[in-house]
């Protein structure tokens, strides 16, 4: 997996973010001058049906190579080389607990910070649960190993809600990802099962275990992780990371009704701004599986050394993945590099989002898509990078929306980018919504042809009118921003 981050002229690197010469990032950073880069997809677990049920987190190890650790009910850990490396055998490290116990329907190893001494382990638990009527009680505890996360020693809760279980309901309080603010604090933000609300509450990093969390409340950290209320932050995810040059706060969640994964920043770590445009576009979120719609869940950002969630201007998004008409049983983990800049000034774009070709031989498909491709360099070989397209339609300009689909026919796969809403009419079946493309050429764009391999049997794009001498062009399909 290559890293995108470029360094142009005129701008410093100033703690791992893009900053104009002379300037600080303290005074010049906005949410709005912000330019964002995702890189190609890669596919690097599953299919599975048993684990990847909640944010996936690495700590690195004392030997450099790094443990995943991704759970279902019961946590497992997985060993790599590098972050992305997580495609082999796992260890269980935790069980559901006993009957009756706050964590009798499981325990989720959500977030693991890494300390000199042991690894802080931050858990999702669920009792009370009956998942065929929806039914569940969420809290988080605390647990502390010292053999690199190979066992745990479990503490107890540290952050509950204000409501009791109640039949048919999702109750209490959890799904937290936490992060070290570098002020003396772990700071843990958490959903509201009652509201579906972001909430925060922060513990001393010298101390993090049961009875040292607070909740932000009415503008003070006063009330109890244990049973207090909280101040609602509003409905932007539990995915939390801290960028290092200047202590801001970044948030992420999968909202469709924003069209994708929507990215918040904050200061102060309760008042967040959101970026205009999704990372990732998404058409819909239906957790009732199998959908004709893809699901990207459970986001987590983490950077390439040490793989904590302290962040510079490059770092990496993970999240789990299930593919259009299929079900939880085919669960993939999904990892993407971002790379990130600041102008002086607003930009629009600020997402572009990589659009990759890929090429099954056995299958005589050339699949062009922003998506993950299941099989990625086994049966799907990486072939071409064709720059990025737009994640929204441009504010001003004209833009093209394109829809990734695929054939239904019997015999290979025909996968096409094409125009929106043309799909179906032509005898496909519609994936996704891939992106925008500018109409017109634009300073720093590059033009992307819908090809056709009449021998083979296959479409595909590129950014050649000859369409590189692997087939004939249809038609232009629009313009992608060249960086």
């Amino acid at each position: 997996m290559s890293r995108l981050s470029k360094i142009g002229w005129g701008l410093l690197l100033v703690g791992g973010i893009l900053v104009p010469s002379g300037e600080s990032l303290a005074q010049s950073f906005c949410t709005q001058c912000l330019s964002i880069r995702i890189g190609r997809p890669m596919v690097s677990r599953g299919p599975a049906g048993d684990e990847l049920d909640s944010p996936y987190n690495e700590i690195k190890l004392t030997s450099g190579q790094r443990r995943g650790f991704s759970s279902n009910a019961s946590s497992y850990a997985v060993d790599g080389t590098d972050p992305w490396s997580t495609g082999g055998a796992r260890r269980r490290v935790l069980s559901p607990g006993s009957t009756g116990a706050y964590n009798e329907c499981g325990q989720w190893m959500n977030d693991t910070e890494k300390v000199a001494s042991g690894v802080h382990g931050f858990i999702h638990a669920e009792r009370s649960c009956d998942y065929g009527v929806g039914q569940t009680h969420k809290s988080m505890a605390y647990a502390w190993s010292t053999d690199e996360g190979l066992s745990w020693s479990v503490r107890g809760q540290i952050i509950t809600g204000m409501d009791a279980p109640a039949a048919g309901s999702i109750t209490g309080e959890g799904d937290c990802t936490f992060v070290d603010g570098k002020d003396g604090y772990f700071y843990a933000y958490c959903l509201r099962a009652r509201d579906w609300r972001t909430i925060v509450a922060r513990a001393p990093v010298s101390n993090p275990g049961p009875g040292n969390w607070f909740k932000y409340f009415n503008g003070v950290w006063s009330q109890p992780g244990l049973g207090g209320d909280a101040t609602s932050l509003g409905s932007l995810g539990v995915t939390a990371g801290r960028w290092t040059a200047n202590g801001d706060f970044l948030l992420l969640v999968s909202d469709k009704w924003f069209g994708g994964l929507k990215l918040s920043f904050s200061r102060d770590k309760v008042n967040f701004t959101t970026v205009g445009e999704p990372l990732v576009p998404l058409d819909d979120e239906n957790w009732n599986r199998p959908a004709p719609t893809e699901l990207i869940a459970y986001p987590s950002v983490m950077n390439y050394d040490d793989v904590s969630n302290q962040l510079g201007s490059t770092f990496l998004l993970t999240h789990v993945y299930v593919q259009p008409g299929e079900g939880f049983d085919k669960r993939y983990l999904v990892f993407r590099d971002v790379s990130t800049s600041v102008s002086p000034s607003p930009v629009t774009p600020q997402v572009g989002i990589a659009l990759s070709r890929w090429y099954n031989a056995s299958a005589k498909d050339r699949w062009t898509t922003t998506a993950p491709v299941v099989g990625n360099f086994s049966t799907y070989a990486y072939d071409k990078h064709l720059g990025y397209v737009m994640t929204k339609p441009h504010p001003t300009l004209p833009s093209n929306k394109l829809e990734d689909c695929v054939s239904q026919w019997p015999g290979h796969p025909d996968h096409l980018l094409t125009n929106d809403g043309t799909c179906t009419s032509g005898g496909y079946t519609r994936l996704r919504t891939a992106g925008w493309l500018y109409r017109d050429s634009q300073p720093g764009t590059l033009p992307v042809y819908r090809c056709y391999n009449a021998t083979d049997q296959y479409h595909f794009a590129s950014n050649q009118a000859d369409c590189e001498g692997l087939g004939g062009a249809e038609w232009l399909l629009g313009y992608a921003l060249a960086q």
